[in-house]
């Protein structure tokens, strides 16, 4: 099949060429892939019939032209592991590709033996670590409800990830009809929830119009689904995962000063560990082209830090993140401080299954995993991120 073209040279800079790339993978579907080539500055579609090319590429350009309009600022780091030395192109070797294979499903969909191990041993990591900060646990449901997330605003901001949950009816024609229609699902309706993107709204929907006497610090593992384009599942990006959140609420130099601790601590963590990569600025990935500014405050506040770790075949992806909100989620949940004014808050964020899968892409089987590594998981060794 013949890939579609699109060329951006003396269109976009590098930074609206990746602002562009991040939209676009869910802005068309019927593609087998969409990819960016920086030397010739140019999207590269491949579709999956040539039916759908005139319609491809109208969206593609209407697009490129709409991010010629924003500005859009570069991230900054503020910490890096020295230049790997062992990387290759695109590919592990073979004994890290076995292990990956014997983790992993294709997909990334099961998870299979020292996998499965690696995951329990990280989050347990990160709820120690969490409760030795003063953090109270949770547990919250899979699913979240569609006015908790149009109160924080997540609707109208991230509509791409979104899996909205449907159901049968209560009545007694329709679930007659289920048994013998020949498509069930067309019988159901759009529930009032949704399957949670994240964990930390749980938390606002829980503290909702409460006046807090003193900071608060809660921590929760939940599963969290995006709705990825098809394509792009598997290895580190899935649409279903865990995640680890600490949410902390207080005021401002409160959530200011517990976000550098743990920002501080992870890095120590990730140093330990034998991972490669940076920590640098970032915002969330809002879809609309209307929220470019909002974008631009996020990178120039530094609200938003992210981990992102660099894999022996020159894959990089975020497996953290570190955020400061201001009152933007505690106004609207109505949570507030002795004052009565609403309150600031914080997160940081632990996707578990990049993380495992990072170390496995790092280290290949368990067996031939450093000895310092595995005490580390284990549990034997000072936590990283102080008391105080």
């Amino acid at each position: 099949m013949e890939k579609i073209r699109l060329s951006c040279m003396g269109i976009l800079t590098a930074n609206q060429a990746e602002s562009l790339m991040s939209k676009l993978a869910y802005s068309v579907e019927g593609i087998r892939s969409c990819e960016w080539n920086s030397e010739m500055m140019e999207v590269v579609i491949e579709p999956v019939s040539l039916e759908s090319c005139k319609e491809i590429a109208a969206t593609a350009e209407a697009m490129i032209a709409e991010e010629r309009g924003i500005r859009t600022l570069g991230s900054r780091t503020i910490k890096q592991t020295p230049a790997r030395s062992d990387m290759s192109e695109g590919c592990f070797d073979d004994g890290r590709e076995k292990a990956l294979q014997q983790a992993y499903a294709t997909d990334g969909s099961v998870k299979r033996d020292y996998a499965v191990k690696l995951i329990g041993l990280l989050d347990r990591l990160f709820e120690e670590m969490a409760v030795h900060r003063g953090a109270a646990l949770r547990r919250y449901p899979s699913m979240i409800g569609l006015d908790t997330l149009e109160k924080c605003g997540y609707i109208r901001s991230f509509p791409q990830n979104l899996f909205v949950v449907g159901e049968f009816p209560h009545r007694y024609d329709t679930l007659r009809q289920v048994k013998t229609a020949a498509d069930p699902a067309s019988l159901a309706r759009q529930s009032r929830h949704a399957l949670a993107p994240a964990v930390c709204f749980h938390c606002y929907a829980e503290l909702s119009g409460q006046v807090l006497d003193r900071p608060v610090r809660l921590t929760a593992m939940g599963n969290c689904f995006r709705h990825e384009a098809e394509w792009r599942v598997g290895n580190h990006r899935l649409t279903e995962f865990g995640m680890r959140e600490v949410v902390f609420i207080g005021d401002a130099d409160f959530v200011e000063e517990e976000r550098g601790r743990w920002m501080q601590g992870i890095w120590s963590l990730f140093i330990e560990l034998g991972l490669h990569g940076s920590l640098t600025t970032a915002n969330d990935p809002f879809y609309f082209s209307e929220d470019a500014l909002k974008i631009q405050h996020q990178k120039m506040a530094s609200m938003k830090y992210e981990l992102l770790v660099e894999t022996p075949a020159r894959s990089t992806f975020s497996i953290a993140s570190f955020n400061h909100m201001g009152d933007s989620l505690c106004k609207p949940f109505d949570v507030k401080g002795p004052t009565g004014l609403p309150w600031s808050s914080g997160c940081v964020a632990f996707g578990i299954d990049r993380w495992a899968y990072a170390l496995l892409a790092e280290y290949g089987a368990w067996d031939e995993w450093p000895s310092a590594v595995k005490d580390r998981l284990h549990g034997r060794a000072m936590m990283p991120v102080a008391q105080g």
